[in-house]
């Protein structure tokens, strides 16, 4: 027997809304940067005591703003695949779908969820690996003062 999970009108509209979201929020970072980039190299270069720390201030932000969007779907893209391996079937139960899904059950389910997993595993260690390259960023930059 096959089973179709039906779609759900209301998880559509969130996901359109989140997309849309999520692009605007995108370019208004783009923007912003673009506009304020030069008075922002000005006000970390504006006091030569104080360029170091604000130049690492600036790292740290930019890392989080970076680092977090990809640790946090890591961590769905985690919860997801565990959710899938226990229930045996994809898409789990109490998941809302988009549009109408089969829903897949034993084997082949358990494992779409464990390459869930080790998909989640790969946005973790890009990011420890992007993590790791603006540490070293910022200890060249400390290291070879202007």
């Amino acid at each position: 027997m096959t089973d179709i999970r039906r779609a759900d009108p209301n998880a559509r509209r969130k996901v359109v809304l989140i997309l849309f979201v999520g692009a605007c929020v995108g370019a208004v970072l783009i923007v912003a940067f673009e506009r304020y980039r030069m008075p922002l190299a000005d006000w970390v270069l504006a006091d030569p005591r104080a360029s170091a720390q604000r130049a690492r201030l600036v790292l740290v932000v930019l890392a989080i703003l970076l680092l977090a969007p990809l640790l946090a779907f890591a961590a769905y893209l985690w919860s997801l695949g565990e959710r899938v391996v226990r229930a045996e079937e994809f898409p789990p139960p109490g998941l809302r779908v988009i549009r109408d899904t089969l829903v897949i059950t034993g084997e082949r389910a358990v494992s779409r969820g464990r390459l869930l997993k080790a998909f989640a595993l790969g946005c973790s260690i890009a990011s420890a690996v992007l993590g790791f390259l603006l540490w070293r960023l910022e200890l060249l930059l400390s290291a070879h003062p202007a």
